[in-house]
């Protein structure tokens, strides 16, 4: 917490989220993915809303960054969450490249 109802890094720090397996969570009974309304709702208000307190808790200095498994898991993001990313897709490497990798 940094003042009020401000939540972020101390000083001038940036906190940088990596979500692995976008693509993984599974619907609820309203056909939506409750972890990435969250994140949604943060790229879209720059807020949560704390239930308990019923107050708005601001999150600053924050990043997201993602991937997805190109082979499980659904292959549609929500466009309306996807907007807020820029999006590249990187192959998977062929045997002569693994070879001088490792």
């Amino acid at each position: 917490k940094k003042a009020g109802k401000l939540y972020a890094p101390p000083g001038k720090l940036q906190l940088i989220y990596f979500i692995d397996d976008l693509n993984m969570p599974a619907l609820d009974k309203y056909n939506t993915q409750s972890a990435i309304e969250l994140m949604k709702e943060k790229q879209d208000y720059g807020h949560w809303w704390d239930r308990s307190k019923i107050s708005v808790k601001d999150i600053g200095n924050t990043q997201y960054i993602t991937c997805m498994n190109p082979t499980a898991g659904s292959f549609i993001v929500n466009p309306r969450l996807q907007r807020h990313f820029w999006t590249c897709a990187v192959p998977f490497p062929d045997q002569s490249s693994l070879l001088v990798i490792y």
